[in-house]
């Protein structure tokens, strides 16, 4: 074999091999894609209520929701003062976050970023950027005019959020928004329930406004059934004494999915949450609920 005939050998054997290690290279790389598309993804609670701080935010069907109930509450406001007799006080009581101000930024944000409550809330609090829902501005206005007592009872942190709160009202231009007026929750709070007690030691409380069941009265336990009950319990109050808005990014509804344990992992949350849905099975025809 001469020298030209030796090269052309070594050159076609290191190209073999070349060829041969790209080519494991690439199939092992090939693998390893597949295995790691195989993969579960991590569970992204956040993600799951882009589609209601979405329907919240962008829906006219929500705007109109609240126009709905403050035209309503202002009706039931003038057939209270017709019927009201003597010297007693009449007075309104009024959740804050999603029924008097529009917090969804901040439920943007946890969704946007899958942060979990309280992360970032009490920043948003001292931002006091929140707006008013809609029609709650002129509602107020108007139940201020006619010599109503407006309370704003909220479960955000005395101690924390009082400070940004008053100011975010105030700079809404919202009615009455006094030390006062506003009776947020203190260490020593349970509810709401003997907050709304001390407006009614001088006032008749005429109307509850709120986007949760626990701002008009309290379940006898926190289960579905128990809160289905006092829905049914309630039910001629609904539109005159307590009028209630729509919110479907969060409230004392989603800790009965999760047997009111937030501790759970969010992958055991979001299975109760897909275990709580009724769905239909086009295969069997069936309504079917996986438990």
């Amino acid at each position: 074999m001469n020298k030209i005939t030796k090269y052309t050998a070594v050159l076609t054997l290191a190209s073999a091999m070349t060829f041969a290690s790209t080519s494991t290279a690439q199939a092992t790389t090939e693998v390893l894609t597949q295995a790691s598309q195989q993969t579960p993804q991590q569970v992204n609670l956040g993600s799951e209520n882009i589609m209601a701080v979405a329907w919240y935010q962008n829906s006219a069907e929500a705007k109109a929701l609240y126009l709905q109930g403050y035209n309503n509450a202002k009706t039931n406001l003038d057939e209270a003062l017709k019927k009201h007799k003597g010297k007693e006080k009449l007075a309104i009581a009024l959740d804050i976050d999603e029924t008097v101000l529009d917090n969804s930024p901040y439920q943007g944000y946890a969704a946007l970023h899958n942060q979990p409550y309280p992360e970032g809330w009490h920043e948003w609090i001292q931002s006091a950027q929140a707006k008013p829902v809609y029609g709650a501005k002129s509602f107020l206005e108007y139940a201020d005019k006619k010599g109503i007592d407006i309370y704003y009872i909220s479960d955000r942190d005395k101690e924390k959020d009082f400070k940004a709160t008053k100011h975010n009202l105030k700079s809404e231009g919202l009615p009455q928004a006094s030390d006062k007026h506003i009776m947020l929750k203190d260490k020593n709070d349970e509810n709401k329930a003997s907050r709304r007690e001390a407006v009614k030691k001088d006032h008749r409380l005429i109307m509850l406004f709120g986007d949760n069941l626990l701002d008009f009265d309290d379940p006898k336990q926190p289960t579905q059934l128990s809160r289905e009950a006092l829905v049914n319990k309630h039910s001629k109050d609904f539109g005159k004494k307590y009028i209630i808005f729509p919110n479907p990014m969060y409230g004392s509804w989603e800790s009965t999915l999760y047997e009111n344990d937030f501790s759970k992992s969010d992958t055991y949350k979001d299975q109760l949450r897909r275990q709580s849905i009724q769905y239909f099975d086009p295969d069997t025809k069936d309504v079917k609920q996986d438990k």
